[in-house]
């Protein structure tokens, strides 16, 4: 575990240390911090050393996830802040290891307008020529007993049941 130790050098010639509260497990953590310490300790007085030693990252454990994905599967992705928007991702391919899948967005089928106060309700479309935009690959990953692939910044897909692919989703465009 990594600290960041702060020693005062006072006028009388003693030497103050005392140590951050907080502990971290890598250099990119205390790093962060570190700049913080330095503008509030900026005086020539004050020296700032990390002491300890950072930790292995943790590899995580995806394990739970690796075949338990197939072509023909469906992900739900559910995002929006004031607006609900859902987007629906099909299995095209599965990787030899079982660890990526090469997915495609799929058209939803919507019930209603999802710019009035009632919102509509969307389903994902099942057959026909129903994808949307290029094939994308996604690592499989797994938290708790759910299997989800990371989308972007702000959004994750999971893994729907076959009995949900006829369930409908609100979706909501108001703002």
């Amino acid at each position: 575990m990594l600290q960041v130790q702060i020693t005062e050098h006072t006028t009388d010639g003693r030497e103050v240390t005392r140590y951050s509260d907080r502990k971290y497990r890598t250099m990119r953590g205390v790093g962060k911090d570190l700049e913080q310490f330095q503008r509030v300790y900026h005086e020539p007085r004050y020296t700032l050393t990390i002491i300890g030693e950072p930790e292995q990252r943790r590899p995580r454990d995806n394990s739970a996830a690796i075949g338990q994905v197939h072509v023909g599967d469906i992900f739900h992705c559910m995002w929006g802040y004031d607006m609900t928007f859902n987007d629906f991702y099909e299995v095209v391919a599965v990787s030899a290891t079982g660890k990526t899948v090469t997915t495609r967005r799929i058209a939803v089928r919507m019930d209603g307008d999802p710019c009035s106060p009632a919102r509509a309700r969307v389903r994902p479309v099942l057959t026909g020529d129903r994808f949307i935009g290029e094939p994308e690959r996604h690592l499989l990953q797994a938290y708790n007993n759910s299997i989800y692939i990371h989308i972007n910044s702000f959004s994750d897909a999971f893994l729907m049941e076959p009995e949900d692919y006829v369930r409908t989703y609100d979706e909501n465009h108001l703002d």
